[in-house]
This record gives C-alpha cells, structure tokens and sequence, in this order.
C-alpha cells in the first residue's frame, strides 16, 4: 500500500519539476494579472462615475482603449505589441476560456424572476421567432448589397480559399497559424523526429488555436468544435510543450514521443479525419538495443528473454506517461473537487453559503464540459454547459437544502444569496449595502466577465485586417441592426401586451452574453429574457444557419456575408459552428458580433438614447 502511494507521489514530483513554469503561471501569475486587471477596472469606473459623469461600463471602455492601444503599437512598433499581447495574455485568455461558467448567474437565479402568464410566453415565443427569421435575412441581403455597392465582394474558388484559411492571419503574429508544409519541412531532405513533432504540432495549432481565440470568446461556445482546453485552468492561449522527464537511461526518441503525447494533451481534443495523426512507436533505449544485439546468436536469432525484457521496458515507460498524463489533465479537477468536498463541511455549520455555491457552480460546469463519455453530435447541440450545469446545480443545491433544513421555500431563499449585487464595483460601498451583505458566488462570476470583455480585444486585435479589409462591408448592417434593435424590438413588444422591461430584454436577443448583460442593464431591462433568448438564438443557429443560408442562396464561398449573418444573429455559438466550415467566415463572425455588443453598448450609455427606448417600451 505504502509503495503505491509512493510511487504516485514520485510521478507527480517529476509532473511538477517538469511542468513549474506551466504551474507557476497559471496558480500564481494569472490570479496576480485578474487582481491588476480588477484593480484598472475599478480606476477607470471611478474616473467615469465621479469626474466625467457619465454612466458608461468600464470594462467596455477598457476593451475599446485597450484593442487601440494594442494597434497603434504594432504599427510603431511590432516587437513592443508583442511583448505587451504575451503579458496581458496571462490573465485575459484564462478568463476567455471560461467566459461560459461566468454566464451562469442569469440562469441560476431563474427562479426568483417574476411570474409569467401563458399568454404572454406565447407573444415571447412569437417576437422571438418572427424578430430571428427577419433579422436573419435582413442581415444576409444587407451584406451582399453593400458588397456589391463598395465593390468588395470577390468570391474565389474553393482551393483558394482553403489554402487562405492556412495562412489568413498576419505573418509575424503570435496568433498566426503555423503553414503545414513550412512546420514539417525541417531540413529539406533530411527527415528527422524534431521535424515530425514540429509538423504534428502545426496540425494540432490549425485546429486548437483558433478554438481556443474563437469559440472561447464565445457566450455560447463549445457545442460544435471538439473539446480544447477551455476546461483547463492553463491561461495561456498558446500551448507550450515543456518536456517531460524522462525515467533512467531513456532515449532520445522516448522524450521526443513525451513532446507528442504531451502536444496532444495540450489540446485535449479528439482529431478528426483528415486531422488524425498517427504518432510513431517509441523506440527501446540504447540500453535494451545494446542488450538485443550482444544477446543475438550466430543464426541471427534473438532469445525470447531479450524481447520479454524489452516488452517490460516500454509498459514501464507507458505507464509512466500514463500517470504523467492523468496529473496534466485532471489536476484542476482535483483540486476543484478537494474544495467542493470542504466546502461541504462551511455550509453545513456557518451562515455563509458563498463557498458552497461557488465550488458547486464551478464543478457542475466541469462536469458538462468534461463529460467522459461520447454523446450523439446531433443530440449534444441542444446541451449547451450552461444550462446543463445550471440544471446539475439546482440540483445539488436543492439537494443540500433538503439535508440542512428540510424545507424547500430555503431553497428560494438561498437563491437570493446566491447574487447579492456586491460585486468589486460595490465592495467599499457600505452606505449601499449592509454590513452582513456579502459578495455571493454570482458576485465572483459577474466580476470575473469583467476581465473577459476585457479579453474580446484580444480576437478584434487578431483580425484587424479583416475589419480594416472589409470595413464598409461590415459597419453597414451593424449599424442598421443596432437602430433596428433599439427601436423595433421594444415598440411592437409593448404593443402586443409584453411588459416594459421584457420588451427593453429583447433588444439584445442577438447580442453576446458578455456585451448583451451591460447593454440590458444600462437600459434598465430584464437580463433574464436576454440570457434565455440569446442562448437560445445561439442554438438555432448551429442547428439551421447552414440550411437557411442555402435557401437564401448566399454562396458558400461569401464568407463576409456568412459571417455577419450568424455572428450578429446567433451571436457565438455561431462562430463555434463556423470554426469547422470556414475560418474565415469565424473570423468574420469573431468581428461581427463583438463590434454589434460594443456599438449596442455605448448607445445603451447615452442618455437620451436610454430615455428614448423606455418611452417606446412603455404600454
């Protein structure tokens, strides 16, 4: 017993020796880098609120500010852009990959919205589905007209454009995509084993990376792309391969097949034909291959023992890497799962519920992402994480309230304290709330989407040159969908009997989740109808844009008008899907809806804007 449990901690001694930079970066810089980037945050909303007196969100500013700050320098000067994108990086990407689990409390807290009447769920249902059919071809004939009007509709042939999804980003940028046949050139006609990691690494960048910038970004995202590290607490979003060591009188070729397995867990996604690489065997090490050779007799035979010794040999080896990977993947895991089980112990015997709540929120989420076992693809669109680990966490908390106080009424109850408002915008303020008020686990998770608006200045500044390149194409439809959000959403819904702040709740059905949140709240709506009707939206558009476009006959090839339709429809979801048609049209996608959330949102801040949109929702 005692040697097993030696034998795990000395394989997770060698994980951390092997991976401290990887460790150090993700438990240690990006809590310092969230904390720096809360504190900005905090600055500039107090420099908003008290000195310029406006009502504006300060992570939407900080956003703006920072996506121009990051262009002006890498005109300047490129070294200096590079530099600055891998610091703010640390912080900023972890937060883009779990965007999703910050969604969360407009789902949990459900329940202690106000009743709705059938009728009115009716007329709901109605607006939703006349306002994503019209504004889905509304957006598709706008785009191709301005196309055509500006000139800027160039359709090219299939090879051509498969061969622009290679190499479509900036040559020079961190982001940009390794070409295949430049990553597993190596030395021409010299073939060697760093050549093949190199080139089985620029496969997996294809098709990791831009999962990992796209659909992370995404409030709705992670449906349609195979799993990539989103789940990880790692915050960089460029994998790095750190070798692993080696056990005793291992090779060369043993570590260079540690640099595959380790590239592939890096992703943890599944490839998929024509993705799939076949990694070599490890060859015995030099001590087993000198042991063949001097044991083979004269007739060039070698004894069973040899090949028993070898075989012993490589299932150590295997096992190894086994163990190695197990710690890699499932570290956060564990130590999610450690604090959910002492949190237990908080909840049972305090009044505070928050870490609870927290743990429970956060190790539902992983559960529905990391689902262990294969779903039908067509059955696991509709289960999108957030409303699965929604469910699983009314469950367990349902669950925990029957234990604790055996009256279900505590669970509403609980609810409540769940999202007190007290988020790091409000914690000095005492005079608003009291004393005992405390910060509650939605309170953590509305602060940390904070830091990922912050972060959507990361995929603008990765595709500039598709927005400058395609500028006039885009901004058009946009704008006409944020004049025709604002104003027909909220005067037809409150004249067929929806009541005010649901009426304002649909202005930002096609909105992100990230920049929808602010905007409904700046005008004074219900985030509850946002939330339910853009994840919604999101889903339908995985399930029936690619048909719909067809019937519109939109070219497949017309990536701009593929784009814009679903990203500014469908909002993320959308660029998930379009992630395995065309990256282009990703891109595109990435752009559209992050330029219509932040358009949406500083029209939402302009008072007499806000005033007008009320006056339309009144009955």
């Amino acid at each position: 017993m005692m040697s097993g449990w030696t034998k795990h901690w000395s394989v997770f001694a060698q994980f951390a020796r092997a991976n401290r930079a990887q460790l150090f970066k993700t438990y240690c810089l990006v809590p310092i880098g969230i904390i720096l980037t809360l504190c900005i945050l905090y600055g500039v909303d107090r420099l908003i609120k008290n000195v310029i007196k406006v009502t504006f969100p300060s992570s939407v500013a900080v956003m703006l500010i920072n996506f121009a700050f990051m262009c002006i320098l890498s005109s300047w000067r490129r070294p200096y852009a590079e530099y600055y994108v891998r610091v703010i990086d640390v912080p900023l990407s972890w937060s883009l990959r779990w965007m999703n689990l910050f969604f969360t409390p407009a789902f949990v807290t459900l329940p202690l919205s106000e009743w709705i009447s059938f009728k009115e769920a009716m007329l709901i249902v109605a607006v939703f589905v006349i306002g994503y059919l019209s504004t889905f071809v509304f957006l598709a004939y706008i785009t191709i007209l301005g196309q055509k009007l500006f000139g800027s509709r160039r359709f090219i042939s299939l090879f051509v454009r498969q061969e622009e999804l290679e190499n479509g980003m900036e040559v020079g940028s961190r982001f940009t995509k390794i070409s295949r046949s430049r990553a597993s050139s190596g030395s021409e006609g010299q073939p060697s084993a760093d050549s093949d990691v190199r080139s089985f690494r620029a496969v997996n960048s294809d098709t990791a990376s831009d999962l990992n910038v796209l659909s992370d970004i995404a409030s709705n995202s992670g449906l349609s792309p195979p799993r990539s590290r989103a789940t990880s607490t790692a915050p960089s979003a460029v994998n790095e391969s750190i070798p692993l060591q080696s056990p005793v009188g291992a090779s060369q070729s043993s570590a260079e097949y540690q640099t595959h397995a380790r590239d592939r867990r890096g992703n943890r996604g599944f490839l998929r034909s024509p993705e799939r690489i076949n990694v070599r065997t490890p060859e015995p090490t030099y001590s087993a291959r000198r042991m063949s050779e001097v044991a083979v007799d004269d007739k060039g035979t070698s004894p069973l023992i040899c090949q028993r010794a070898i075989t012993r040999q490589f299932s150590q080896h295997i096992d190894y890497m086994f163990s190695i990977n197990m710690w890699d993947n499932h570290l956060h895991h564990i130590l999610y799962g450690l604090g959910f089980l002492a949190t237990i112990f908080a909840y049972y015997f305090s009044w505070y519920v928050m870490p609870f709540q927290f743990f429970t929120a956060v190790c539902a989420f992983m559960i529905i992402v990391d689902f262990p076992f294969n779903i039908n693809p067509g059955i696991k669109k509709f289960l999108h994480p957030v409303i699965c680990s929604v469910a699983l966490t009314w469950i367990v908390m349902l669950v925990s309230v029957m234990i604790k106080h055996h009256k279900v009424s505590y669970f509403l109850r609980e609810l409540k304290d769940y999202k007190t408002g007290r988020t790091y915008l409000h914690l000095f303020d005492n005079d608003q709330f009291a004393y005992h008020v405390w910060p509650g686990a939605g309170d953590i998770f509305s602060t940390c989407m904070d830091v990922s608006i912050v972060g959507l200045s990361m995929p603008m500044y990765t595709h500039r040159l598709d927005l400058k390149r395609h500028f006039l194409s885009l901004i058009p439809p946009i704008l006409l969908l944020c004049a025709a959000s604002l104003t027909l959403y909220p005067l037809i819904c409150s004249r067929i009997g929806i009541s005010s702040d649901r009426s304002i709740g649909f202005v930002g059905r096609s909105i992100t989740l990230a920049l929808g949140t602010p905007t409904i709240q700046n005008l004074d709506g219900s985030v509850t109808i946002m939330a339910v009707t853009t994840v919604i939206s999101g889903i339908i558009g995985v399930l029936s844009g690619g048909p719909m476009l067809d019937l519109l006959r939109v070219p497949e090839d017309d990536y701009v008008t593929r784009g814009v339709t679903l990203g500014c429809d469908c909002g993320a979801i959308a660029t998930a899907y379009l992630l395995g048609v065309d990256r282009r049209a990703a891109a595109i996608s990435t752009l559209s809806f992050v330029l219509f959330g932040a358009f949406m949102v500083i029209l939402s801040a302009v008072g007499v804007i806000k005033v007008f949109v009320q006056n339309l929702a009144q009955v």
